[in-house]
Order: structure tokens, then sequence, then C-alpha cells
């Protein structure tokens, strides 16, 4: 009798543990929109203007869905937010030296039609 209660408690104690593990759900949605926001990184040219945000990201996305393989779920739902993070401070890392290099290139225009408008303007 006393050995029928221990297997019960066992199967008890395993279907509980299996319950709990199952509890925190596949970050499908996660991993789609780190992988979504990466490739927009890219897009936004992150490889030439913030390189080390851009491959934190997609090291993080690799390792999050090694963490599915594993069924960490947890670690890789934390993995998958952290890859969205930064692909998108990549993202407007890229937006913003761009928009910063865009802004010296038309204040070197204006300041070569100034030029030419001063040398117009003494002949």
């Amino acid at each position: 009798m006393m050995k029928k209660s221990i297997t019960s408690l066992g199967l008890l104690l395993s279907a509980l543990l299996l319950v709990a593990c199952s509890s925190i759900p596949k970050p499908v949605a996660e991993l789609a929109s780190a992988q979504t926001l990466i490739e927009s990184a890219e897009t936004s040219e992150a490889g030439s203007y913030a390189p080390v945000e851009l491959d934190r990201a997609k090291g993080k996305l690799q390792r999050a869905k090694a963490a599915v393989d594993r069924r960490d779920y947890k670690t890789a739902t934390q993995l998958a937010n952290e890859a969205q993070a930064d692909a998108k401070l990549a993202a407007t890392k890229a937006t913003a030296a761009r928009v910063q290099q865009s802004a010296k290139e038309m204040d070197a225009t204006v300041k070569g039609m100034a030029n030419e408008l001063e040398r117009a303007q003494q002949q």
C-alpha cells in the first residue's frame, strides 16, 4: 500500500511539473515581431549605422530560437523581447544618422549657394 501511494505521489508531482512548465506559451508572436523588426532595421541601413545594436538583436533572436528548441519559453520570450528592443534601437540610430548626414549635406549646399551668391554680387 505504501509503495502504491509513493508511486501515485510521484505521478501526481510529475503531472504538476508538466502543467507548470507548459503554462508559459511558446512565444511565436514575439519571435515573429523580433524577426520583422530586425529585417526593418536592416532595410534602414542599421548594418552601416548601428552594427553593434543590429548584431546584438540578431544574436538574441538566435538565442531565443535555441531556447524555444529547448522548450524554455520563459527565456525565449525574454530574449525575443530584448531582440525587439535592440532592433528598434538599431533602426532608430540608423534613421538618426541618416538624418544627420542629410542635414550636413544640406548645410554644405546652403553654404555653397551663399558663396555663389556673394561672388555674383561682387561682380
